[in-house]
């Protein structure tokens, strides 16, 4: 496929054919492809092991789904929380995280963004709390930055509302707490990919498992009967081929990531102090590399097209400006500038190509760019 650009803002980096055919051809042996099959269970019983030695997840247990939107929005649906009630959602996320409270027949309150994470905060969630009453909260690891779970602890805690993580782009970097719930995308772009899938993680083992069979129509027990209205949102045998070799291959793929981000690191040291990173870029490794130039996102997204390199706006616009979406409540009732944050990161934020076929010059070229935005 042909594009306009000649560096592209992200290629997927999943196994080899030759890598995975083992699997394919277990596979093909067992004639069982859907349904909870052999390779997902084993898939799920590795990522669990693998959750437990790289993010000291402990008494965690593991389900798949299609995808992280539909492991999120059963996970909605198993908590049993009352119909129409308020979920805070950042503003500044991927739309999904809104979606999923909508169709789980929630209602998603919009809130502001901090400006130094560009994530919802226990302190944005607490000052929420006291304009309106919430059953749940979904904080976003934003750009794959993995969320800090003892405040969130602290805070479900104090308030007794439930925390839910949508921590979609970080996998194998979020830190897992078993008093949490998480949900994790395994789609091509993100740097654990398998294709498309989602994950949920949680030590509520009986939200699991009627997340796991509201992805199977609700079927429960040995007579296949519906207890409960689900939907199909099972995870295949071929998607859990390709995420068992993910896993061996998971130091490999980091240690290209971390190589093009210390590149960058040091290259966007030209433009000095005319940039802002999110907070902490460097003590984790992002999905996406977005920056931050106040006021000159546009002029930058434009040298980038001319030089024919691929830039993304992720999580812009807002929320509140996408027409399906504008609709909904805002947390800050009070303030004449509820988002305050998101507005600030509008004009600003930009996303640079990130990954792991990314060679020297293609970096030196985006950072010269970058730099020369300010000339």
């Amino acid at each position: 496929m042909s594009t306009p650009y000649r560096i592209h803002c992200l290629v997927p980096d999943l196994p080899t054919p030759e890598a995975v055919l083992p699997f394919l051809e277990e596979m093909h042996e067992n004639r069982w492809y859907s349904n909870f099959g052999p390779l997902v269970k084993r898939f799920e019983a590795e990522l669990t092991a693998f959750l437990g030695r790289e993010n000291g997840a402990e008494g965690c247990h593991v389900a798949t789904f299609s995808s992280a939107t539909t492991a999120m929005e059963l996970a909605l649906k198993a908590m049993k929380l009352p119909a129409g009630a308020n979920v805070l959602v950042p503003a500044v996320t991927f739309p999904a995280t809104a979606l999923v409270a909508m169709n789980a027949g929630l209602t998603p309150v919009l809130a502001d963004v901090d400006l130094e994470s560009w994530e919802l905060t226990p302190d944005i969630a607490r000052a929420a709390l006291a304009q309106g009453e919430y059953a749940a909260v979904i904080p976003v690891a934003a750009f794959g930055r993995p969320v800090d779970p003892a405040p969130w602890v602290a805070f479900q805690k104090e308030t007794g509302v439930p925390v839910i993580l949508d921590v979609a782009a970080a996998l194998g970097q979020q830190d897992i707490h078993k008093d949490l719930t998480y949900c994790f995308s395994l789609h091509a772009t993100k740097p654990f990919g398998v294709g498309e899938g989602g994950l949920l993680v949680s030590s509520d083992e009986a939200m699991i498992t009627l997340s796991r069979s509201l992805s199977n129509f609700g079927f429960q027990g040995p007579a296949g009967v519906v207890l409960e209205a689900g939907t199909n949102a099972k995870f295949p045998e071929y998607f859990a081929s390709v995420g068992l070799v993910q896993i061996a291959r998971w130091y490999e793929v980091s240690e290209r990531r971390q190589a093009v981000l210390d590149k960058y690191l040091t290259g966007l040291k030209k433009a000095g102090n005319s940039i802002v990173l999110q907070q902490g870029t460097g003590d984790f490794i992002p999905a996406v590399f977005p920056i931050y130039m106040p006021g000159k996102a546009e002029k930058l997204v434009a040298r980038m097209d001319a030089a024919g390199i691929q830039t993304r706006r992720w999580y812009l616009p807002p929320l509140y400006d996408h027409p399906a979406l504008g609709h909904l409540p805002y947390a800050d009732k009070t303030s004449d500038m509820p988002f305050a944050g998101c507005e600030k990161l509008r004009t600003g934020l930009v996303g640079l190509p990130f990954h792991a076929f990314l060679s020297d010059e293609d970096i030196k070229e985006i950072c010269d760019i970058v730099a020369g935005v300010y000339v």
